[in-house]
């Protein structure tokens, strides 16, 4: 075994660190199921699969894509029957709310690194530019996007951001191996990921000769956990890159240029302005003084936590923004480039930007207190006037803030979508009674969850077709709704205009029709 290379923490996060933050973040996910919710789209499909596979049953084709990390728990909550959807999102949830404390905590982490030119500052004089940064980056993060609300309906970009951080920050701390081993669940997240993540692997497999069975074990676990329930579930190993190809009608890959697009009305206003403009200052800067040290010393070799924290800021900032390029060259090739996906970027960028903010900050703190040697006064000055810069750059910071009626708007109707489907099978006389019907169709979006309440594979459940598509046979029953409020009513009755559908079920949110075949009624 290799002994630990420097690093710019010593150690000072320990296990109790991040077994406190999985208990706060499992508590406060589970506190928010208060509020009504559901899963959508994706969640329910891996839900869906998690009952599926329990049952020896599994069937992956009409689904999204496959994905091992939130498999590995939606299988063993299908184990608690219907508490199985509740139970997914307190962990989604509790992901995000990890990702944001990491966030904050990598920040943080940096900022004291970095010191300031003059030496490292001492007590409140290091705290509060370190505070600074952390809530910064964490304000940053949480306003970024869709994040809350992705979130909140069960997607998996938290829980994989919350992995990538803590595989950093336990590289920053010289323990290499943990983090190889913490990017492993990222790794079953997003296939993009492998491209750092691989590499990683390979660098610890050439440096610490003691890894190397880890770092085969789970290079070969990649493939099996990615690939063999596809094939199970569908015949096709890489059915999920086909189905990945085939994005809704409002993606940028349909755009003129898919990579412009993505990157230009997708990634870039993603982020609050001025963090992007200080995580570019911030890379640049680094890199500069980076090389000057290089130029004086001869040698690429990092000397000091406040090399390696530069060096840090620097990686952080080309892999923020590169991950963006990443997913505007995948939207080129076809695929979807929906903006859950920039997350991890975000997150990235978010922490280089507010770094830099702190960084500058304590620098001025430095220069006040060589001049005045008033270290908390001086101190909270120069904090102060960093905030107000950050707060007031326009546009005003509060014109972005998260509309919190519009959001708990968004996932009061996801919940009622949730029940209203509940509500209608039971109206019918159970799923039983509905399938007997015949074929049943419902809008896009609600399939899995239509499919998961009947009990059927997603395959067994039609979606209403888009504009353009050609108009299939008349189903027998017709779930109609609408994937949001003020949306159209889906699927339209005029599709079929020589078909003589009832209504035969209706609740806030659904108007079931059916003409049933075979003698069946309902």
């Amino acid at each position: 075994m290799v002994a630990r290379r420097e690093s710019l923490t010593a150690g000072a996060t320990s296990a109790r660190f991040y077994l406190g933050l999985l208990g706060a973040a499992l508590l406060i996910g589970a506190v928010s199921l208060a509020v009504p919710s559901t899963p959508s789209y994706d969640p329910w499909s891996w839900i869906l699969w998690g009952r599926e596979i329990i049952h020896l049953k599994l069937q992956t084709t009409g689904g999204p894509t496959w994905k091992p990390l939130p498999m590995l728990f939606t299988t063993v909550f299908a184990l608690f029957g219907k508490a199985a959807p509740d139970l997914w999102l307190m962990i989604a949830r509790a992901g995000a709310v990890m990702a944001s404390v990491m966030v904050f905590k990598v920040a943080m982490t940096l900022v004291r690194g970095l010191g300031t030119r003059y030496g490292s500052l001492e007590g409140s004089a290091a705290l509060l530019p370190a505070l600074l940064a952390g809530a910064l980056a964490a304000i940053s993060f949480v306003l970024s996007g869709g994040f809350v609300s992705d979130n909140a309906l069960g997607y998996s970009e938290g829980l994989m951001t919350a992995s990538v951080l803590i595989a950093v920050e336990r590289h920053l701390d010289g323990r290499p191996r943990q983090a190889f081993a913490v990017g492993f669940a990222a790794a079953l997240d997003r296939p993009e990921i492998w491209l750092f993540w691989g590499p990683y692997g390979l660098w610890l497999f050439w440096r610490d000769p003691g890894a190397r069975k880890l770092v085969i074990g789970l290079f070969a676990l990649i493939p099996v956990l990615w690939f063999l329930p596809e094939y199970w579930g569908s015949g096709h190993f890489l059915r999920g890159v086909s189905r990945a190809q085939k994005p809704r009608s409002n993606s940028a890959a349909f755009a003129h240029c898919p990579f412009c697009s993505e990157l230009v009305n997708h990634a870039w206003p993603w982020m609050l302005l001025r963090i992007k403009i200080a995580a570019l200052i911030g890379a640049v800067t680094s890199a500069a003084l980076l090389f000057r040290a290089r130029a004086e010393r001869e040698s690429w070799r990092l000397a000091g936590a406040r090399e390696h924290a530069m060096a840090a800021v620097l990686g952080a900032a080309l892999l923020g923004f590169g991950w963006f390029v990443l997913i505007a060259f995948m939207t080129q090739a076809g695929f979807s480039g929906n903006d859950r996906y920039l997350v991890l970027g975000a997150s990235l960028i978010d922490i280089v930007g507010a770094v830099v903010f702190a960084w500058g900050a304590a620098e001025l703190a430095a220069q006040l207190i060589r001049r005045r040697r008033r270290a908390p006064l001086m101190t909270s000055a120069a904090v102060a006037l960093l905030l107000a810069i950050y707060a007031l750059f326009p546009n005003w910071v509060g014109n972005n803030l998260i509309s919190i009626q519009r959001t708990h708007g968004i996932l009061a109707y996801q919940a009622r979508l949730r029940s209203g489907a509940e509500a209608a099978i039971a109206k019918l006389g159970g799923p039983s009674k509905v399938l007997a019907c015949g074929s049943v169709m419902t809008e896009g979006f609600q399939v899995p969850m239509v499919a998961y309440d009947l009990g059927v594979p997603i395959l067994r459940i039609e979606a209403s077709p888009n504009t353009g598509q050609a108009v299939p046979p008349a189903p027998n029953v017709i779930f109609q709704a609408a994937a949001n409020r003020g949306s159209h009513m889906l699927p339209s009755l005029r599709m079929w205009p020589g078909t003589r559908y009832r209504p035969v079920a209706l609740t806030k949110t659904f108007r079931v029709f059916a003409q049933c075949g075979s003698g069946a009624s309902l």
